[in-house]
């Protein structure tokens, strides 16, 4: 058997079992774990014929036990050898391994604010209740939750952190903006990984707000930390109005001051001026934009007059209103995704199942009561979409950007944009946590009868130092990536609805947001997914 979220994104088809003799194929973590028949192999994934399906497992990162192994190395119509596993152990019997230690995890669980203790209560309280694997669970009356997988041994327990102390996972808002390290090399690695260092539970989104004298209709994330930073003091320097620019604040230890702090003015460098005018609650910075020339202001989406949002820029010029699609396919610039942080790595997969189920449609449900936006996959309005392709007949191309946009405009004329939209290439990790959630989404919508005889069509877009030509190159990989990745961990969804994949990149041509990726001198592509 192998753990819930492994069961989700590796359930596949494969043809009929070629060989009688069953193998184990093992993690040295133990976090995967899978017992049956070999019968295919990809070049990457081990497809094995289990008792509850057919499963596949990335072959490099497992070993191979029991007497079948060589025999299946031995002859194959696949390609398999002995090189593509991590080691071969044909002296184990699949039906007896060898005994391994269960592995185990005691972790406790804080939060930058107070609500998101009201997020993790609603997604532990909801699995606890509804999840249907074979994990025990059990939620205590103090909040504890204790899980255990009957099948490898495996425990783990999370509790809340005491207060006077730090918490091995924190969950709060985290920025998408700025820099961050590599954490993720290719799709596969945040798909399929144990080791987790972030992981998506819920989504908001800030709003800008201007005085209608101010003379803007759109503002980027750098110009914003700039006027809180004191840098702008007048709206003509950034287009404006000639008038003075008055900055409004909410304090800075409040939850919204906190995360202003963090997603907007620390992936800009900026510190806020010490003279911005605070006020005490968002209701009241709300209604003073109107009464105070020049003032500005970010506050939650939920609470902004939207009489006085202005749209939000990237680097690329790209202006886009909070819309409920632009924010959940994370196109709209000020997201606030909520994400539980690992501040030390777990030992087992059983936490991160239970963080996985925060992106089910029956959390996404609940939390939509809670505040939170319902990030399941969705369809932008065909009208926008139409906007979208018809501005490729008037742009100007170079010769290599002219070709891609004559394919953009054919391939998606008759096709919907869906929400799900993914870091292609290497990743940070909390651009990987919003992948896998957005994988999930899209896995969840493959289930519905809607999708049916249908096509996925992965759509790659980005930029590069070196061209137009090379820019196209490097997004249609990452999109090919994403399409290599859903074949394999949905395969049997798709064969069941009749689903066929596709990719192809763009390049620089017809962007829907401005690319800008947190792993530094990485050629960053967003991957958007289409259906038709």
């Amino acid at each position: 058997m192998i753990s819930r979220i492994a069961t989700t994104l590796f359930c596949t088809v494969a043809p009929l079992a070629l060989f009688a003799q069953s193998v184990e194929l093992r993690s040295s973590d133990n976090f995967i774990n899978v017992e049956g028949e070999i019968v295919g192999y990809n070049g990457v994934m081990v497809q094995v014929q289990t008792s509850v399906g057919v499963v596949a497992v990335p072959a490099s990162e497992v070993i191979c036990f029991g007497d079948a192994c060589n025999d299946v190395i031995a002859s194959n119509p696949f390609g398999l050898t002995a090189s593509a596993f991590q080691g071969i152990d044909a002296g184990q019997s699949a039906a007896a391994p060898a005994a391994t230690a269960a592995a185990s995890d005691e972790l406790t669980v804080g939060f930058s604010a107070p609500e998101y203790a009201g997020l993790h209560r609603t997604v532990t309280g909801a699995y606890a209740v509804t999840t249907s694997t074979s994990t025990r669970v059990e939620l205590t009356a103090v909040g504890e939750l204790l899980l255990q997988n009957p099948n490898t041994g495996d425990a783990a327990s999370l509790a809340l952190s005491a207060n006077d102390t730090t918490a091995d996972i924190t969950i709060g808002a985290v920025s998408l903006n700025g820099t961050a390290p590599v954490a993720y090399a290719t799709p596969s690695a945040w798909a399929q990984g144990s080791d987790l260092t972030h992981q998506l539970l819920g989504l908001k989104s800030f709003s800008v707000i201007a005085a209608p004298n101010a003379g803007i209709s759109e503002i980027s994330i750098n110009d914003l930390a700039r006027i809180y930073a004191g840098e702008v003091t007048n709206w003509s320097q950034i287009g404006g109005s000639d008038v003075a620019v008055l900055p409004l604040q909410l304090p800075p230890n409040s939850e919204i001051g906190t995360e202003v702090q963090r997603l907007v003015m620390a992936p800009a460098g900026k510190e806020i001026a010490g003279n911005v005018l605070t006020m005490s609650d968002e209701a009241g910075v709300s209604a003073s934009i109107n009464q105070f020339p020049g003032s500005v202001s970010i506050v939650s989406s939920a609470l902004a007059n939207e009489a006085l949002v202005v749209d939000v820029t990237g680097t690329c010029g790209i202006a886009l209103a909070p819309t409920t699609f632009n924010v959940i396919s994370g196109d709209y610039a000020l997201v606030r995704p909520i994400m539980a942080t690992y501040n030390m790595p777990a030992n087992t997969g059983l936490i991160a199942e239970v963080f996985d189920f925060a992106s089910s449609t029956i959390a996404q449900g609940l939390l939509v009561n809670e505040g939170f936006l319902d990030h399941s996959a969705t369809m932008l309005d065909s009208a926008e979409k139409n906007a979208r392709l018809s501005s490729l007949l008037e742009a100007s191309f170079d010769e290599a950007q002219r070709g891609a946009a004559a394919q953009m405009f054919q391939v998606l004329f008759d096709a919907e944009r869906l929400s799900p939209t993914m870091t292609g290439g290497a990743a940070s990790g909390p651009e990987g946590a919003w992948n896998r959630a957005m994988l999930i989404n899209l896995l969840n919508l493959l289930e519905n009868d809607e999708t049916a005889s249908r096509e996925i069509i992965f759509v790659g877009h980005g930029e590069s130092s070196a061209g137009s030509a090379a820019a196209i190159d490097a997004s249609a990989a990452a999109a090919a990536a994403f399409k290599t990745l859903l074949e394999d961990v949905a395969a049997s969804t798709l064969a069941a609805q009749n689903i066929s994949v596709s990719s192809y990149g763009f390049g620089n041509v017809g962007p829907s947001t401005c690319v800008d990726g947190q792993v530094a001198g990485s050629e960053y592509t967003r991957v958007e997914v289409w259906i038709r």
